[in-house]
């Protein structure tokens, strides 16, 4: 294994070392003859998940300088980083495919100062867009998390530019964000994730085992250190040993347990989730002592067709759309973030909403004719009608048009929305809808380096993390999320991880404290 400085891996970043040690038993596991007897007596499991070395000494062996469990976005580039540092690699991926939660999203994240930003303006920094994406949260997110993925995100899109990947800068301002800065990857989240695939398979360093389910972490027989995982690679008992392991397991939307136990208000979602989100990796490294932090944070999405089970057009709201429930009242201002309005949606009887609509947002979307192929729209010549069709109450439904119509005439209505349509007349349209849940955005605290963390802030040799397994920067808790958010601190931070654990011998990392750099930057 190579030995390279801390800032040939993380290029830009400054570090120190925190007070807390890094030493220290797993709780729950110390390997004492007392917890030895307590199990005799209890006939209890040691260990829920986590192994001793000798324990999985009737396995297949497989062997490299770093293992990496989940091959979705970040799992990805960390084996890609992890291999461009000279490391042999192990990538395990549970399904049969790789690309996970990062095939299924939009291929957005914010970026600052990329070529093909300076092309459309040259009036963002760094600054500016952290502080968009930590005002959602009311600034309760750890800043360390979100000024490390800003400062590379010019750096991640040239990066994943050299594995194939082909970003653009998005024509639309998106909502919360003060500058032109979301980039599109060509084919979106499939297309990014092609090309991440075909660079690792590419990659000679780099084995790939798909279906290959990792069932918990593997320990020294001597000390409380991370050496492997174990599992199965199809039906074949196996236990590969590494110098440092890199957890990209996901986060635990597909999870029903954990989602309730977390998330309970996302439980009737529509699940749009990654199926290998399962939330076993979060699982493990609590086990072994892991500080979980933002567990009750998601990302949700207001707008899942229920007729056609396709996810709508926010720009119909954003418009000037209304939606009112199944009594014909609204109950929120539809101006606003996608995933903050889901729990609205979701609170309403039996989770269900009406997008309603005149010709004038029906002439600016892009979806109107499919959703009239498909069946899906109701119509009404006047408020009465479109009542009837949608089963609500037509004096209720009537009264809220007409509500709305005269806050059209004042400038603001009574959910303080001011960014109305010019006017609201028949005839009008609806959409049935639902929220729907995306992914999941706590997990395993982590430094700016991918070390996991104990809730001492000690850190847990051997083990690394990065992306949906890993504590998100979108909120503490509930709805709060910024587009591009999950996909930007899956391909930094995979890359982050895969470099410290191809780089670092287990035993000598210490904890990486972020340093303030200049926040104009790119100005």
């Amino acid at each position: 294994m190579r030995n390279f400085t801390r800032r040939d891996i993380l290029k830009g970043f400054a570090f120190g070392t925190l007070a807390a040690a890094s030493g220290g038993a797993l709780a729950g596991c110390a390997p004492s003859s007392d917890a030895d007897t307590a199990v005799a007596e209890t006939g209890a499991s040691a260990y829920r998940f986590a192994k001793r070395v000798s324990e999985v000494a009737d396995r297949a062996e497989l062997e490299a300088d770093v293992l990496v469990i989940g091959g979705g976005g970040a799992g990805l580039c960390a084996a890609l980083s992890a291999a461009e540092q000279g490391a042999t690699v192990i990538l395990c991926e549970k399904t049969s495919a790789f690309g996970g939660a990062t095939t299924l999203s939009s291929g957005k994240i914010p970026a600052v100062g990329t070529a093909q930003q300076l092309e459309k303006e040259d009036g963002d920094s760094i600054g500016a867009c952290v502080m968009d994406i930590m005002r959602p949260s009311n600034y309760s997110v750890r800043p360390d998390l979100v000024y490390t993925v800003v400062e590379q995100s010019r750096d991640i899109v040239e990066w994943t530019e050299g594995h194939g990947a082909v970003w653009t800068v998005d024509d639309a301002l998106y909502y919360g964000q003060t500058a032109y800065r979301m980039h599109t990857t060509d084919g979106a989240g499939t297309g990014l994730t092609d090309a991440l695939i075909a660079s690792v398979n590419g990659t000679e360093a780099i084995e790939t085992l798909l279906s290959c389910e990792m069932q918990g972490l593997v320990l020294d027989d001597e000390a409380d250190v991370v050496v492997g995982a174990y599992g199965k690679n199809g039906s074949e008992p196996i236990v590969v040993f590494a110098e440092n392991t890199v957890l990209a397991t996901s986060g635990f939307a597909n999870n029903p347990d954990m989602l309730e136990q977390y998330c309970p208000e996302a439980v009737p979602a529509v699940k749009v989730v990654a199926p290998g989100a399962t939330g076993e990796g979060i699982l493990w490294a609590e086990e072994l002592g892991a500080s979980l932090q933002n567990m009750g944070a998601y990302q949700g999405h207001a707008f899942h067709g229920v007729d056609n089970d396709k996810t709508l057009e926010q720009g119909v709201a954003n418009n000037g759309g209304i939606i009112v429930n199944q009594d014909g009242n609204r109950f929120m201002n539809e101006y606003g973030g996608y995933s903050e309005m889901s729990p609205h949606v979701l609170a309403q009887p039996d989770g269900i909403g009406y997008l309603c609509f005149t010709d004038l947002q029906r002439e600016q979307s892009k979806k109107f004719a499919e959703w009239e192929e498909e069946g899906v729209v109701l119509r009404g010549n006047d408020a009465s009608q479109l009542a009837a069709a949608i089963g609500a109450d037509p004096a209720k439904f009537e009264r809220t048009v007409s509500d709305y119509q005269k806050a059209i005439g004042t400038g603001m209505d009574k959910f303080n929305r001011s960014h109305l349509p010019a006017s609201f007349e028949p005839p009008f349209y609806a959409v049935k809808l639902t929220g729907e849940i995306r992914h999941t955005q706590g997990g395993m605290a982590t430094d700016v380096a991918g070390h996991v963390l104990r809730g001492d802030g000690s850190l847990i040799e051997g083990l690394y993390a990065a992306g949906g397994c890993t504590e998100g920067f979108s909120c503490r808790g509930g709805a709060a999320y910024m587009s591009g958010n999950g996909l930007i601190q899956a391909l930094v931070f995979g890359k982050i991880a895969g470099a410290a654990a191809a780089t670092e011998a287990r035993g000598s990392a210490e904890v990486a404290q972020w340093e303030k750099t200049d926040i104009d930057a790119y100005l």
